[in-house]
């Protein structure tokens, strides 16, 4: 059966249901899951942060404890973070360049946070849970700002879950808040497991994933539509973090955007440093 409406907030991808969203699997981690609050010693987290009053991942000077952490095991997932196409940033979250990218390099093991993609939500939901599904995903939004418009990209698979898009964060970042994904979908083709939601929602808490299902601790890849505020939820069980060079308005080539209103020459805009 599907997992719909008001008690539909949380993750069960295997049936189609959902738990609540204060019933998460995060609230229960697997023995072999890395601790939610270990960081390595490079991301700055000393005296005084709250990952030093958590005593479990750090030793007793307060220093992180290397071998606890899943980038010192050598395992955790690598996030591959799509920071051209982040909503919190004015993107449209509907940009196909990265993960038409990662489909075709046939990666594995992969969930996608997220395709803002109401249209292709409700296809998914008449389609059903368990059922195969082709559907023109994304790129329903152009982008004037950057003369392109939106290409979608035609993506085949199983409904794997159906949720009203409801959860509350993990924390650091707005711990207990509701979040509203609206109407959403897990839409898995057989590597790459793809959410996609209803309203724009910056990923930046692991129950994002574990809401729909997903152990985000457990994964190869996590493709996600983020710039800095990831970082919050995902830096501590990152194994390595590629800034991928997608496409949309929050680009970081500036050559894509047309700046009007400023003086010139101005670096970086002009080469004004060189002879």
């Amino acid at each position: 059966g599907t997992a719909r409406g008001a008690d539909a907030r949380g993750g069960g991808a295997s049936s189609g249901r959902a738990l609540p969203a204060d019933v998460s699997p995060a609230s229960s981690p697997p023995a072999s899951a890395p601790p939610a609050g270990a960081r390595p010693a490079s991301d700055g987290a000393g005296e005084g942060s709250p990952d030093a009053e958590r005593g479990g991942d750090f030793g007793d000077d307060g220093a992180p404890a290397p071998d606890r952490h899943p980038a010192a095991r050598g395992d955790g997932p690598v996030v591959l973070l799509d920071h051209y196409d982040n909503a919190a940033s004015g993107g449209t979250m509907d940009s196909m360049t990265v993960l038409r990218a990662v489909l075709e390099a046939g990666l594995e093991d992969v969930s996608v946070f997220a395709v803002h993609d109401p249209g292709a939500v409700r296809e998914l939901i008449a389609a059903g849970v368990g059922a195969e599904a082709t559907v023109m995903l994304g790129g329903k939004i152009d982008m004037p700002a950057i003369g392109l418009a939106g290409e979608p990209l035609e993506v085949t698979g199983r409904v794997r879950l159906i949720s009203d898009g409801r959860f509350r964060n993990l924390g650091p970042a707005a711990t207990g808040i509701e979040m509203n994904l609206g109407p959403t979908v897990v839409l898995d083709t057989g590597r790459v497991e793809i959410v996609v939601i209803s309203r724009h929602h910056e990923p930046n808490d692991l129950n994002c994933f574990l809401s729909l299902g997903i152990d985000p601790r457990a994964r190869r890849f996590l493709l996600l539509k983020s710039r800095i505020h990831y970082r919050a939820g995902f830096s501590d069980i990152a194994r390595e973090v590629i800034e991928c060079a997608g496409t949309g308005v929050c680009t970081s080539d500036y050559d894509m955007l047309d700046f009007r209103k400023v003086r010139r020459p101005i670096y970086p805009l002009d080469r004004i440093n060189e002879p």
